[in-house]
């Protein structure tokens, strides 16, 4: 069942004027095929309609995470840059992202969605959430440095942070973390982990 209310507070949106885009981005083809309310052709069509919401959503999600890394990243150089990337446009952070908001608990991902292989509801939240990305940037009448606005302060500042915390948890050994690595940290923007911390995860999508 869908609850856009609750979806616009986990969004930090007050406000969808176009809520029928909202709605798209909400229900999975597979709830759309399992309504009995529509005809094989309404089917087709909203099904098309959340494809393309979502292609919409997820090559603008791409094209923001290039320019937020280029604008606030540019001295980690460009290697450590697309590392960034890849791990931020994966299915696997994404899907994340979309339970730790909990978008899921406010879309209609179909019956059979629990029973699906762990893989296929990792794609599945992910394209939900690319889906909602392209439905906020039509409601902001494809406005891109607002929509990129909103991305940044509300999503990738705190993710690619995190990212860069758990990358330098994982490879510095405890034996290097002195004062020289402070530094890194402050240009960063990152609070400075305790050696004590290495053994511990400090994933942004744990509770």
């Amino acid at each position: 069942m869908i609850n856009s209310n609750f979806v616009k507070h986990q969004l930090g949106i007050k406000a969808f004027h176009h809520q029928e885009l909202l709605e798209i981005a909400l229900t999975h083809p597979d709830a759309i095929a399992e309504s009995i309310e529509l005809t094989l052709e309404q089917q087709k069509s909203r099904t098309l309609e959340y494809l393309g919401i979502n292609r919409l959503g997820s090559n603008l999600f791409s094209q923001m995470v290039d320019d937020y890394l280029y604008l606030h990243c540019s001295h980690l150089g460009s290697a450590t840059r697309i590392l960034l990337k890849s791990d931020l446009v994966s299915p696997a952070i994404l899907a994340q992202l979309t339970i730790k908001i909990n978008l899921d608990q406010g879309s209609d991902l179909g019956k059979n969605y629990p029973l699906k292989p762990d893989f296929e509801q990792e794609k599945i939240l992910a394209e939900l959430f690319e889906a909602v990305v392209g439905a906020v940037y039509l409601e902001w009448d494809r406005d891109f440095e607002k929509t990129y606005n909103w991305l940044a302060n509300q999503f990738l500042a705190e993710i690619v942070n995190q990212i860069l915390m758990d990358l330098f948890v994982e490879f510095v050994p405890a034996a290097d973390w002195d004062a020289n690595f402070y530094p890194w940290f402050g240009c960063n923007h990152l609070t400075c982990p305790s050696q004590n911390s290495s053994s511990k995860s400090t994933s942004l999508f744990c509770s």
